[in-house]
């Protein structure tokens, strides 16, 4: 199966198509996907550590990026998807897939070349993030399209000063709903209300910690952690989209 897929991406690399794969590891290494259609080219592209850098830096560190390896990690989602933990791209039938496929989250995984890896890992950037160095380390970086193209080079500034963003901390989208969500003075709905952060906002999360047990209606669950933001209060976690529902920040 292996010596199979390596054949292709040989030929693919021979005549020139513009194919590329992305997100989690398949059950073998890594085959020919077209890009995201929503994958960038630097239009836009600042060299501050924005938000979506800071937010991709960490899972790629998690999922065993160092160095440069790394900052390459966080251009080749940020040219795939802006890191868009929800991102999806359909593309047409190919040799492979002659019924077509779909292109997946941050580092957009294809659904029919890497079909072990379910949904539920592939629209949650950490897993996503796991699964892509799993095909990293099968592949190298020309299993994306975004690497051998060299679109993800107008995203290495900014990807770098995500990586080395000083703050520490991942960011978030408040989503309640639409409703502005309280911040309090500590991680529980028994400690005061001292301000509102805007449905829609993104907001830092310095740390996070366990508290009041919350019901998201957003995203229909339960949790008990807690966000600590930028400015020192406390907001709950089940109405933050990190791109997951567990922790995502260092313990306060």
């Amino acid at each position: 199966m292996g010596r199979v897929i390596r054949t292709v991406v040989a030929l693919v690399a021979v005549l020139g198509l513009n194919l590329t794969v992305a997100g989690p590891a398949a059950a073998s290494p890594a085959g020919p996907e077209p890009v995201a259609a929503g994958a960038r080219t630097g239009d836009g592209v600042g060299t501050q550590a924005s938000a979506r850098s800071v937010r991709c830096a960490q899972p790629a560190r998690a999922a065993g990026w160092t160095g440069e390896n790394l900052v390459v990690a966080v251009a080749v989602a940020l040219a795939e998807s802006w890191c868009t933990a929800g991102a999806q791209n359909r593309n047409g039938p190919t040799a492979g897939c002659p019924n077509g496929s779909l292109d997946r989250g941050g580092w957009q995984i294809n659904n029919c070349y890497h079909a072990w890896v379910s949904d539920a890992c592939a629209y949650e950037l950490y897993c996503n993030a796991r699964a892509a160095h799993d095909i990293w380390g099968w592949s190298g970086w020309t299993a994306w399209a975004t690497y051998t193209n060299g679109s993800y080079r107008n995203y290495l500034a900014e990807a770098r000063e995500g990586v080395g963003n000083p703050g520490g901390g991942v960011y978030g989208t408040v989503n309640t709903g639409g409703d502005a969500l309280n911040v309090r003075s500590g991680p529980g709905t028994s400690y005061a209300v001292v301000g509102t952060v805007a449905h829609g906002a993104t907001v830092q999360i310095i740390c996070q910690t366990r508290g009041t047990r919350v019901w998201s209606d957003v995203y229909q669950y339960w949790t008990d952690i807690w966000d600590k933001i930028g400015d020192g209060g406390y907001v709950s976690d089940g109405f933050v989209h990190t791109g997951s529902s567990g922790t995502v920040a260092p313990n306060c």
